[in-house]
């Protein structure tokens, strides 16, 4: 078992390398991808700053609370972004034949997608949501704590398994329908309704929000950091195992019937 992990981490190690390289050839490139991300994200957060002007309380989040709220989130999609999108290219190497390539290979699928290439234009994202997230922390006195830092680490693991789960039921539909476009932007629509209190919504978008867990990529894990100090409670639980529970549901299920069903386009 150790043996086994010791293999997958060091070939996840050399394809980071590999992939470092690929970068540094291309370092306009890297920082204009960046630069878009992260105007994007000023541009958002410009947005918050106008909304939270206008009101002190955002449904239960003051400003501060808002902020880091608003991190978290976007930390969490950060982080997903940089390892994880790769699954979206699921659909595309199932219809071109690229998947073949793939699954000829005496490797987990997943795995592969998780190995064989980062995407490098959420870095600088990454880095101003982390420097968000400690700033909004520092302006709320008395939050650090063994457990406030445990739970906040648990949930942002969490909050991107749900994310990768949600993405992954979307790609594996591929099996079965020539395009999800439509499909995929209307998931991106109802993701932007999360990235603001779900208690401002009414109760068809909340219910939206639990059957299809985006809630669970920011709302309610950071309710929880921000308003329950108990480490041990039904909150710390759901917010801590819906991320794996999500993953392995999608996995075992979509995922597996959708890999029994495909035939290579070579026949």
């Amino acid at each position: 078992m150790f043996k086994d992990l010791y293999f997958h981490i060091s070939l996840y190690k050399s394809f980071v390398k590999m992939d470092i390289n690929r970068i540094k050839l291309y370092p306009v490139d890297f920082l204009l991808g960046n630069l878009g991300f992260f105007v994007d994200t000023i541009s958002s957060l410009f947005v918050l700053y106008i909304i939270m002007t206008t009101t002190s309380m955002l449904g239960e989040f003051n400003g501060y609370q808002m902020l880091f709220f608003y991190s978290f989130i976007m930390l969490a999609n950060a982080i997903w972004e940089i390892f994880f999108v790769t699954v979206l290219e699921v659909p595309y190497m199932i219809h071109s034949g690229e998947l073949d390539i793939f699954l000829l290979r005496p490797l987990n699928l997943l795995y592969q997608f998780v190995i064989f290439q980062l995407d490098e234009e959420s870095v600088f994202e990454a880095i101003f949501a982390l420097g968000l997230l400690i700033f909004s922390i520092m302006k709320m006195n008395g939050m650090i704590t063994v457990i406030f830092v445990l739970k906040l680490v648990v949930y942002l693991i969490s909050a991107i398994l749900v994310k990768y789960a949600i993405y992954l039921f979307l790609s594996s539909l591929s099996f079965w329908w020539i395009s999800n476009e439509g499909l995929k932007s209307i998931i991106w629509e109802i993701s932007q309704l999360a990235n603001y209190p779900l208690s401002i919504y009414p109760a068809f978008i909340r219910t939206l929000l639990v059957i299809i867990p985006f809630g669970f990529i920011g709302y309610f894990p950071v309710k929880d950091l921000l308003f329950n100090e108990n480490l041990f409670s039904t909150a710390f639980f759901i917010n801590s195992f819906v991320g794996i529970l999500s993953f392995v549901l999608v996995y075992k299920t979509i995922w597996t019937l959708g890999l029994k069903k495909y035939k290579s386009v070579g026949g």
